[in-house]
């Protein structure tokens, strides 16, 4: 029997969910049991429902585009705030890693 870490069973959730597939044939191909995705699953979705995040401000760029770069202005509930800039199109893989990171730190 093997064991996952919290990253492999989201990864699993995750590959399910985006994969279309039924449950029964996404377990059969991925080698795990029905049972232990479903648990995972539900433990996930359980987790994720009391989870808040502070708001996220996007500054408008400029109309005549100088560089491809985003500001980012982040409110803590600390009352800390954190200033990134970034290319737009890691934009939202700055935000899905952010999401499970804090999945990851809880």
């Amino acid at each position: 029997k093997r064991n996952f870490s919290i990253e492999e069973k989201r990864n699993y959730c995750k590959e399910w969910e985006e994969s279309g597939m039924t449950q029964a044939a996404f377990c059969k191909v991925s080698g795990i049991s029905k049972s232990a995705l479903y648990q995972w699953n539900k433990n996930f979705k359980k987790e994720d429902s009391g989870f808040g995040f502070s708001p996220l401000v996007l500054e408008k760029q400029p109309s005549i585009k100088q560089t491809d770069a985003i500001q980012l202005s982040i409110s803590l509930p600390n009352q800390m705030q954190l200033g990134i800039s970034m290319s737009e199109d890691r934009l939202v893989s700055f935000i899905q890693e952010i999401y499970y990171a804090t999945a990851v730190v809880r």
